[in-house]
Parts: C-alpha cells; sequence; structure tokens
C-alpha cells in the first residue's frame, strides 16, 4: 500500500490507558480493536449480548454484557475511561431506538468521567450529500430522528451542545474487509452480474475501514479540546464505474454498465418532515433473532440467498433510486480539517488495495 506522511503508530498516545468501543463486533469495531490492542491499550468492548465476546477476549480484549440503557452499570463501565469510542448503530431498530441508547451512553460518560468521545457518524448529515463541496461548515438540516440521517444528526447535536471532549468522525464510503455494505455486497451483485450505473457516473469518495481506524485513533489522543467534526475520506479520486469494475475484478466477473436508463430524478429538498422507522422486514428480522438467535436466522437468510442466486439467471440489475442518486452524485469531501487539527492523512489506495487482495486469494 502507498503511504503518506503519518506516525506509524497513531494509537500510541493511548499505551497503558483504558478505553471503551461500542459497536466491538462490526467490522469497523473489529479493525479499531485490533489496533487499539496493538497500541497496548488496556480495551473493554460494550456488548449487546455474548454474540462476538469469545473472539474477542481471544485477541486480548475485555468484554462486558450491557445494554445501552440508564443505569449503575453502563457509568460504572465507563468510569475514568480515557476515550469511549462509539461505534454502535442498530439498523434492526428505529432511529429514535438509537438515539435513546446514544443519550444513556452519554450520559454515563459525563457522569463516569469519561475523558474523550470518539462517535463514529457519517458524511450523509450534510445537506448537499451526495453534490457539491462538502466542508464541516456545510448546512446540516434535521430531520424526523426515526430515520438514519436524522438521527445522526440529533447525535451530533447532543454532543455540540454537551460539555464532554468529543471527536465526531463522519466517513463518506468506507470498504474494506468485511464490510457489508461496500464489499461483501458488491462482490456478490458481481457474482449476481453486475450493476447498471448511470451515465455518467459519478464520483465514489470512498474509504478504507483502516483510513477510517487511523482517524478514530488520533482523534482519541489529540489535545484538541471541545467538540470537533472530522469528515473523513480517502487520498484518490475514485468513479464508481472504476469502483465496480474493482469488484468485478475480485469476483472474477460481473458487468458494469452505464445506461441513462438509470439516471435519478433529483431529490426532493430536506425540509424536517422525513420519517423513516424501521421496514417491516427489519421488525421481523429483530423480532426472529431475539427468539432462534442471530447466528441461525443470518444462516437461515444465507441459505436463501444462496438458492436464490443459484436459480435465477445473472444479469446486472439496475439500483434502486436512492442509488442511482448516490450514483449518480458528484460529491467534493474536504478533509483539510481533519489533516491539520488531528494530522489525519488516508494512505490506503482503493486500486492498490484490490490488487492486494487478487495477491492473497
Amino acid at each position: 500500500m502507498t503511504e503518506k506522511h503519518m506516525d506509524t503508530r497513531p494509537g500510541d498516545g493511548l499505551a497503558g490507558q483504558r478505553v471503551i468501543v461500542t459497536g466491538a463486533t462490526g467490522f469497523i469495531g473489529q479493525r479499531l480493536i485490533a489496533a487499539l490492542l496493538k497500541s497496548g491499550c488496556d480495551v473493554t468492548a460494550l456488548l449487546r449480548t455474548r454474540h462476538g465476546a469469545a473472539a474477542l477476549e481471544q485477541a486480548g480484549a475485555k468484554t462486558l454484557v450491557c445494554p445501552l440503557h440508564p443505569g449503575p452499570t453502563l457509568t460504572q463501565a465507563l468510569d475514568g475511561a480515557a476515550a469511549l469510542f462509539h461505534l454502535a448503530y442498530d439498523f434492526r431498530a428505529s432511529g429514535a431506538d438509537n438515539l435513546a441508547a446514544f443519550d444513556a451512553l452519554i450520559k454515563a460518560a459525563k457522569d463516569g468521567s469519561c475523558k474523550r468521545i470518539v462517535h463514529l457518524s457519517s458524511a450523509v448529515v450534510y445537506d448537499s450529500w451526495p453534490n457539491g463541496p462538502i466542508t464541516e461548515h456545510s448546512p446540516i438540516t434535521p430531520e424526523d430522528v426515526q430515520s438514519y440521517r436524522g438521527a445522526k444528526v440529533a447525535m451530533e447535536q447532543r454532543l455540540l451542545q454537551g460539555k464532554c471532549d468529543a471527536a465526531i468522525l463522519q466517513p463518506t464510503i468506507v470498504y474494506g474487509p468485511g464490510s457489508a455494505l461496500w464489499t461483501n455486497g458488491p462482490l456478490a451483485m458481481m457474482r449476481r452480474g453486475g450493476i447498471i450505473l448511470p451515465d455518467p457516473p459519478g464520483q465514489c469518495p470512498a474509504v478504507h475501514v483502516d483510513d477510517v481506524v487511523q482517524a478514530a485513533l488520533r482523534a482519541a489522543s489529540s489535545p484538541q479540546t471541545g467538540v470537533e467534526r472530522y469528515l473523513i475520506s480517502g487520498p484518490d479520486k475514485l468513479g464508481w464505474k472504476t469502483f465496480f469494475e474493482g469488484y468485478a475484478r475480485l469476483a472474477g466477473c460481473g458487468e458494469v454498465r452505464c445506461d441513462p436508463a438509470a439516471n435519478p430524478t433529483p431529490p426532493p429538498p430536506p425540509d424536517g418532515s422525513t420519517s423513516a422507522g424501521p421496514s417491516l422486514a427489519g421488525q421481523i428480522s429483530a423480532r426472529l433473532r431475539h427468539l432462534v438467535g442471530r447466528r441461525r436466522v443470518e444462516a437461515a437468510a444465507e441459505r436463501i440467498r444462496s438458492v436464490q442466486a443459484r436459480l435465477t439467471p445473472p444479469r446486472p440489475v439496475m439500483p434502486d433510486l436512492a442509488g442511482r442518486r448516490l450514483f449518480a452524485g458528484q460529491p467534493e469531501v474536504s478533509i483539510q480539517h481533519a489533516q491539520a487539527q488531528i494530522g489525519y492523512e488516508p494512505c490506503v489506495f482503493f486500486d492498490e488495495w484490490v490488487e492486494s487482495m487478487q495477491n492473497n486469494r
């Protein structure tokens, strides 16, 4: 991988200190915990259930099953921690439920005198996403907190109005090993036949998971005080066609086609009235996971997808309207603030990552 000027171990400033991580079993959380342990941190992962706990403990982290509800257990878990890395977001629950969990966590961090919060937000909070210039000063219009974007905007506002030192990370398109949305999903799409993109396709502000982890480590050990937002994106200017063609190379199949028929209609301007709770499918999925266990439900879903793939002739698919709007977008995301304030320097180039993945197969 090509590396620009950067510290070899951006997390060294946290060595020997106790840190807390939520969302530890997610693909970003797993990479972050590995980096924190490598830096010599005393890491505790807060988990909703024991799912994934054994692997984290084997790696060297401590685990604590502690739902994000108000109470002394959560406050004691955060008492005196050098940093809280909040990565958790339950996509099977509503935005309002996720916001309630966030509120409980932030109160516990304050009551427990946690020194700094590193919160994983998203670049989607900006009104101009995914078009036009985006900086940390770009407009953000709140919307109903039942939606993902609405919940993320509300979480940021809680931190900005609070009294804890906090770094709000706003990554763009996060890809890399374990990314269901931007690695596993595109690979599966190529194996099913490929994708039809708008003509012309837009720009893809991709960022590798390890660069997001680097930003998190730097933000946690920065001398900056107060609350700051940091847009986090990758080192290269990448088009969506190039992005999906990379996955076609990895999959060894799949067509990436551009067609004006995929060009989207413009989205309506934000008006604060959007309301989007969990879908019916999401509610059913959450209930099944509660009744029979997450692993069984996910294994059954994978078997169904496998059968569907065998029965359906391979052909490129047309994304839904939201996807077509994203793939036609022309974002210009500035990372200058993160570079200047916390020394963030992205170093993973997409084409080099694809090549390394091909060489390691």
